[in-house]
């Protein structure tokens, strides 16, 4: 691919799967800035192949050191393979801070989960705009309450002092951060407070007319989750403990599971508590068979650790389908009781089934609500809103002349040498933790056979 035109923006991502949180955020930045008049490329870290051993990365990365087109993708797309690193300096992508790969852009925006795939632009000194979905800690918090031991694992570790700070740098160089939910940002300003006056709330847009409640189809007897019902970090257990109890008292009621196909833990749980046919999964489904599931809905449901957002959300909440989610960070500021839907605990399956209950047995309470959600989307979620506010920090990030700062190449050097100290401190943390294990079985032994 040719070097871009002078005005050329570059919307910086790391690779994540289709659909998902980030992919999203990247198609409405895409979507946008061509609507404004401007030309963008996607650019981002890849895994070539999943499971890779650092190895094989190693060699994919000595592969495709040159940024290379990735056709497949809906938007022009390029890509870096994925460095071989652990995760205190993963985002030390080489021709990111080095390499020519940033080099052909004038402009940048970046769409993430939280904001580490930026510490590139952060270390050589280029504006940016950030749309970001959660702080780096409460993402690994979220994952540990789950049970993952590798999140667990990065939050004791004494690197993690060196994860934050990376993401501290990052928001304080931030030219403008668009928080994607209330939560994220009170978060960031509890974090860094000195960004006040360059954070705003920028939710995931939501087509409110193509959502909206359908008069031909009437409401269901059923509850809804949308998402990947197997990932730890969405709970589903949860919705099951309470459906079941919820189904004590409305036996006519089912829940129905869009998203994937369950797997065998969650098969087991469904019967171990004798749903059986009252949970439907339904899979991957398609868009208008998803949209026909928002609207006949009673209830959408939340039984996450830990969300950034949660479009599903979004998109039942234009349905006018009101919500009931743990507190888990996305939906703060979202759902609000008595208004659209109902917060409550982490992992308390009972306080999950009272709420459901009492929305269920107070139908005109339950209309009111109906009509707050698509309220709510139409003011703060409807694609013109978000685009406003998009658009207006975009222009306000990017205008004078910041182009000296963005070419001086002292800035990539001062990144290299950012990258090497990491690693010379990695490396010093890892000696230390395998000093005792090299001492006992490779110099002791080699001294001993030398005497």
């Amino acid at each position: 691919m040719a070097d871009s035109p002078p005005e050329h923006t570059c919307i910086l991502t790391i690779q994540a799967d289709r659909p998902g949180g980030v992919p999203t955020l990247v198609d409405w930045w895409y979507r946008f800035l061509t609507e404004w008049g401007e030309s963008a490329t996607v650019l981002y870290a890849a895994f070539e192949d999943e499971p890779v051993s650092r190895w094989a990365r190693l060699k994919g990365l000595l592969r495709t050191w040159r940024v290379h087109p990735r056709p497949e993708h809906p938007n022009p797309t390029l890509a870096n393979a994925a460095p071989p690193f652990p995760l205190p300096f993963f985002y030390f992508v080489p021709q990111w801070i080095i390499g020519s790969a940033l080099s052909r852009f004038s402009r940048f925006v970046v769409a993430s989960g939280s904001s580490h795939v930026a510490l590139p632009l952060a270390l050589r000194g280029q504006p940016f705009v950030l749309w970001m979905a959660t702080l780096y800690e409460d993402e690994l918090s979220g994952k540990a309450l789950a049970g993952d031991s590798w999140a667990k694992g990065v939050l004791s570790s004494s690197f993690w002092p060196f994860l934050r700070w990376q993401e501290r740098f990052v928001l304080r160089r931030a030219t403008r951060i668009l928080a994607l939910s209330p939560y994220t940002r009170r978060r960031i300003l509890e974090f860094a407070p000195e960004v006040a006056d360059r954070i705003d709330l920028a939710l995931v847009p939501v087509d409110a007319a193509r959502f909206a409640p359908s008069d031909q189809q009437p409401r269901g007897r059923y509850l809804l989750a949308v998402g990947r019902i197997n990932d730890p970090r969405k709970n589903t257990g949860l919705l099951l403990e309470a459906f079941a109890l919820v189904r004590q008292q409305h036996p006519d009621l089912t829940l129905a599971l869009a998203g994937d196909a369950p797997g065998e833990a969650l098969l087991e749980r469904r019967d171990r508590l004798g749903l059986g046919d009252a949970v439907d999964f339904r899979g991957e489904v398609s868009a208008e068979a998803l949209l026909d599931l928002y609207r006949g809905a009673q209830l959408f449901l939340i039984g996450s650790t830990q969300e950034g957002l949660g479009i599903v959300m979004l998109e039942a909440m234009a349905a006018g389908t009101p919500v009931v989610a743990t507190d888990c960070g996305g939906p703060e500021g979202i759902v609000v009781a008595g208004q659209t839907g109902a917060l409550v605990p982490n992992n308390d399956p009972q306080a999950m089934a009272e709420a459901i209950l009492a929305l269920l047995d107070d139908p005109d309470r339950l209309e009111t609500l109906r009509r707050n959600c698509m309220t709510f989307v139409k003011e703060h979620c409807d694609i013109p809103v978000v685009e406003a506010v998009l658009r207006r920090h975009y222009e306000e990030a990017f205008s004078g002349d910041r182009t000296a700062v963005w070419r001086s190449p002292i800035w990539k050097w001062l990144a290299a040498a950012w990258a090497v100290f990491v690693f010379v401190m990695y490396m010093q943390h890892q000696m230390a933790l395998l000093w005792p294990s090299i001492r006992a079985q490779l110099i002791e032994p080699l001294l001993e056979a030398m005497r």
